[in-house]
């Protein structure tokens, strides 16, 4: 439970010890709230309403340090909201690579001519590019299952895209990183 949805209990069930006839309706209206919202506050469903706390504190008598206290645990993003702003800068940054990186881009080329050489210097070469923007690119191909490399065999493209040209390897590569749920809704 949120700390201020428990000091909220804490106050009702002081206020039901007082007078055992104390209602849940009786405290929400004292609290200028609704009843049903109360009562899925205090089981969990509910988050209590950050533009409550501070008229809520005001009523309950707290002082203006406490209600502060409870407005910016509030206002704390929770492990599931960190988790998705994790994801969220995940898919950005792999986004904005895709996007604004040719090298991706130029990898599938090359891997496309007839003199393809599966060497990173080779390929940073043709690209002229660095040898560890090939490589993080690759890697970046491979999580994204557009490129396959196994010992021994050829490296194959795995995009499956006919003609490939800039726009739709990055439709392609875009979807592949929504589709993997890295970050942002399909």
């Amino acid at each position: 439970m949120w700390p201020f949805a428990e000091r909220l209990r804490q106050e009702f069930e002081a206020r039901k010890d007082k007078n055992p006839r104390y209602s849940l309706r009786a405290f929400a209206a004292f609290l200028g709230a609704d009843h049903a919202t109360l009562a899925q506050i205090f089981r969990g469903i509910r988050r209590v309403p950050v533009a409550n706390i501070q008229a809520w504190a005001l009523r309950l008598g707290l002082v203006t340090e406490e209600a502060q206290v409870y407005l910016a645990a509030a206002r704390a993003p929770d492990n599931l909201a960190r988790a998705r702003q994790h994801r969220l800068r995940l898919w950005s940054a792999e986004a904005l690579a895709v996007v604004t990186d040719r090298t991706h881009f130029e990898i599938l080329r090359l891997l496309r001519l007839p003199g393809f050489n599966p060497q990173s210097r080779w390929i940073a070469e043709q690209a002229g590019v660095p040898i560890d923007q090939v490589n993080i690119a690759l890697q970046r191909l491979l999580r994204l299952g557009l490129v396959a490399m196994r010992p021994g065999e050829p490296w194959r493209d795995l995009t499956g895209l006919a003609e490939l040209s800039v726009d739709s390897f990055r439709r392609l590569a875009l979807a592949r990183l929504r589709g993997m749920g890295v970050g942002l809704p399909k």
